[in-house]
């Protein structure tokens, strides 16, 4: 009888540890978002239709066929007078782009989004388990990821997901 007891006092402690596991991988499984945050840049970096005419012009190496191209490209794609640019069109160096630049452009969306979000949202960088960052063009050494962490000072076991170089399809 003593036999019998034991054997279904193990059987429902297991039964109890399998409901539980599935209950806890259940949990890890969740994913939330919890807030986001757009960046918008200064206003010294709004790009009206104008100046993006003059951006076409200035291109030297552009025929009639692909000047018509992009004036067609930027009207039906909706830049607008609420349109940003990158400092580096401004100081008519878009034909040559450096590296410089784009970790610029970065450190300010660092500054501005990366922050508002963890302040708005009341997160300690230390609580985030899972960081994608998604960037079309711009592969720095060390990555932009690597550069997120470190400035937040996040864990180091947090996973990260980089999309260096898959643009949209990202």
């Amino acid at each position: 009888m003593e036999f019998l007891s034991l054997l279904y006092a193990v059987s429902a402690l297991y039964i109890c540890y399998k409901i539980w596991k599935l209950l806890d991988q259940k949990r890890d499984q969740e994913c939330y978002i919890l807030d986001y945050n757009c960046y918008k840049p200064t206003e010294d970096r709004m790009l009206g239709t104008e100046l993006c005419g003059k951006i076409i012009k200035r291109t030297e190496n552009l025929g009639l066929i692909e000047y018509r191209f992009l004036l067609k490209a930027a009207v039906s794609s909706g830049i607008g007078e609420q349109t940003y640019a990158p400092r580096n069109i401004f100081e008519g160096r878009e034909g040559s782009p450096t590296l410089n630049d784009g970790i610029s452009e970065m450190e300010e969306f660092f500054d501005d989004s990366i922050a508002k979000l963890l302040t708005k949202s009341s997160i300690s960088p230390s609580e985030i388990d899972v960081l994608v960052v998604n960037i079309s063009m711009l592969a720095t050494l060390p990555s932009l990821s690597s550069r997120i962490i470190n400035r937040y000072k996040m864990r180091h076991d947090v996973k990260v997901y980089n999309l260096t170089g898959m643009g949209c399809s990202a």
